[in-house]
C-alpha cells in the first residue's frame, strides 16, 4: 500500500514540542509553512502510521515465524529461502543482538503481547549461553544449537560490531524486564569493545593500501551515539554519558571533511585523515551517522548542533541521489576520478538499509523543523523503497541495480535476509508519526 498523498507541509500544532525555539518557530509564516508544498492532514499521517504497522506486523513478522525464529533452541538465521524456510542454520553474533533488539523493542514501544518478549528472551538465553566467551567478548558464529563454526563470508570477527550490537540488544531487553544482570553485562561488552577500539593494534577497521592499525571507524562511533543513550534511559552512568559525547564530538569535528563537505568513513588511529581515503566516503553510513546525531543532539537539547547535523544530511542526500532512476546510492562515494571509477556517487548497487535510513533522517527533521526540503525527501525516499525493495514474502530485499532490479551483493548471500534494518526503520517511522499525530491533535 502506498502513500503518496504524504507530502505536505508541517501543521502549525505539529511543530510544537520541536527543537525550533519558540522565536523562530512564530516567525514562519503561515502561508510558507502550509501553503508552498500542499496539506499534511491527521488523516495522510494517520494512513502511512497504518502502512508502516501493516508492513511490520502483517508482513515482516510472519515471516520470521516460519523459521528464521528458532522456535526450538532461541535465536535467528538469518539465511533463508523466500518461504521463511531455513537454507543455511547459522547464527551470527550481529543478527543475534539485532533480533533481541527489535522483539525488545517491539514488546517496549509498541506491542505488549507476551509472545514478543518470549521470543527476546529465548534468543537472549541461546546469545549469552553459546555466544558469550566471557568477560564481554563474544563469539561470531555458532551453528543452530549453539557449536562454534567457521565465520561468515565476510570476516567480522576482528571488529567489535558484535559486541555492539549484543549490547543494545540486552539493553532493550534490560528495559523490558528489569533485568540489572542483562544490563550489565551489556555494560561490560561496551567497555571491552571500547578498550578493544582504543588499542593502537586494533585489527577491526581495514582501508585498502593501508598497512596501519588501530584505525577509526564511522560506524564504530555512530554505534556508540546510537547504543549508549538507550542505557542511560534506564540508568545515568558519567562514564557512559561522557563517551557518547566522545563520539558525537568525533563525529561532528574529526570524520566530518570540511574541506569536501563530506563525512569520511576511515581514518588513522590519532583521528587524523588518511590521505587515501580523505575524498572518499559510504554514502548509507554518513546519512546513518547524522540522523543518529540529529537525534543525539535532542536528547542533550542542543539546537545548534542538532541543526549542523541536519543540514549535513540534507547535503549528503542530495549529493548521492540518483535522479535520473531515484534511490541514493550506498557503495561509494569519490570527490576525484580514479582509474577504477569516475568522481561522484557509484550507482550500480543501492542497498535497503541505505534507503532506510535516509527515510528514517527525512522523517526526523521533518517532524522537528517542517522545512518543504524534508518532507519530499521523505516520500521520495520511501516511494523508492516501496517500490524496489518490498516483495511478496514480507522482508524486503537487500539491494538492487540502478534501474531498481534485484541484485546480489559482492560477497553477501542471496539467501541473507535482513532482520534489522527494515524493523527499525518501520519502528521509528512509527514512533515519529505518532508523535506527530498526538501534537495535531
Amino acid at each position: 500500500m502506498k502513500r503518496r498523498d504524504f507530502l505536505g507541509a508541517a501543521l502549525a500544532t505539529g511543530l510544537s514540542g520541536s527543537i525550533l525555539s519558540k522565536e523562530v518557530a512564530s516567525s514562519r509564516s503561515v502561508d510558507s509553512a502550509l501553503g508552498k508544498v500542499g496539506g499534511l492532514s491527521r488523516g495522510s499521517l494517520e494512513g502511512l502510521l497504518d502502512d508502516c504497522r501493516y508492513q511490520l506486523f502483517e508482513g515482516y513478522l510472519p515471516f520470521w515465524e516460519n523459521g528464521g525464529y528458532d522456535k526450538e533452541h532461541g535465536g535467528f538465521m538469518c539465511y533463508l529461502y523466500d518461504d521463511g524456510s531455513v537454507e543455511n542454520d547459522r547464527k551470527d553474533i550481529w543478527y543475534q543482538g539485532r533480533g533481541i533488539w527489535v522483539y525488545s523493542t517491539i514488546y517496549n514501544e509498541f506491542d505488549a503481547d507476551p509472545k514478543w518478549l518470549d521470543r527476546a528472551r529465548r534468543s537472549r538465553d541461546f546469545m549469552v549461553e553459546h555466544m558469550h566467551r566471557g568477560d564481554g567478548a563474544w563469539l561470531d558464529t555458532v551453528d543452530r544449537v549453539g557449536r562454534p563454526v567457521d565465520g561468515i563470508a565476510i570476516d567480522r570477527s576482528n571488529n567489535i560490531y558484535g559486541a555492539l550490537f549484543a549490547a543494545v540488544g540486552l539493553i532493550q531487553f534490560a528495559k523490558a524486564t528489569g533485568s540489572s544482570e542483562d544490563l550489565e553485562l551489556a555494560k561490560l561488552s561496551l567497555r571491552k569493545a571500547v578498550e578493544r577500539y582504543e588499542d593502537p593494534k586494533y585489527l577491526g577497521v581495514v582501508a585498502p593500501g593501508v598497512n596501519e592499525t588501530g584505525l577509526r571507524a564511522q560506524g564504530h562511533s555512530f554505534m556508540m551515539v546510537w547504543a549508549i543513550p538507550q542505557l542511560l534511559e534506564i540508568e545515568a552512568d558519567p562514564w557512559f554519558e561522557a563517551l557518547a559525547r566522545e563520539h558525537l564530538d568525533a563525529l561532528r569535528t574529526k570524520f566530518w571533511n570540511e574541506e569536501y563537505g563530506i563525512s569520511n568513513e576511515m581514518l588513522f588511529h590519532d583521528y587524523l585523515r588518511i590521505p587515501s581515503q580523505a575524498g572518499k566516503m559510504i554514502p548509507g553510513h554518513s546519512i546513518e551517522a547524522q540522523w543518529m546525531c540529529m537525534e543525539e543532539a535532542l536528547r542533550i537539547d542542543d539546537e545548534s548542533m542538532y541543526r549542523i547535523f541536519k543540514d549535513r544530511m540534507r547535503r549528503l542526500i542530495e549529493m548521492t541521489w540518483d535522479y535520473p532512476f531515484g534511490g541514493t546510492c550506498d557503495t561509494g562515494y569519490s570527490v576525484y576520478p580514479s582509474k577504477e571509477r569516475p568522481a561522484g556517487p557509484v550507482l550500480n548497487e543501492k542497498t535497503m538499509w541505505a534507503q532506510a535510513e535516509v527515510s528514517i533522517g527525512c522523517l526526523m527533521a521533518f517532524e522537528q523543523t517542517g522545512e518543504a526540503w524534508s518532507s519530499e525527501w521523505f516520500e521520495r525516499s520511501w516511494e523508492y523503497l516501496q517500490q524496489t525493495m518490498v516483495t511478496d514474502c514480507g522482508v524486503w530485499r537487500q539491494a538492487v541495480d540502478r534501474q531498481g532490479r534485484d541484485k546480489q551483493r559482492e560477497g553477501i548471500s542471496i539467501y541473507r535476509r535482513g532482520n534489522f534494518h527494515q524493523p527499525r526503520c518501520l519502528m521509528f517511522l512509527m514512533r515519529t508519526l505518532n508523535r506527530m499525530i498526538a501534537r495535531s491533535a
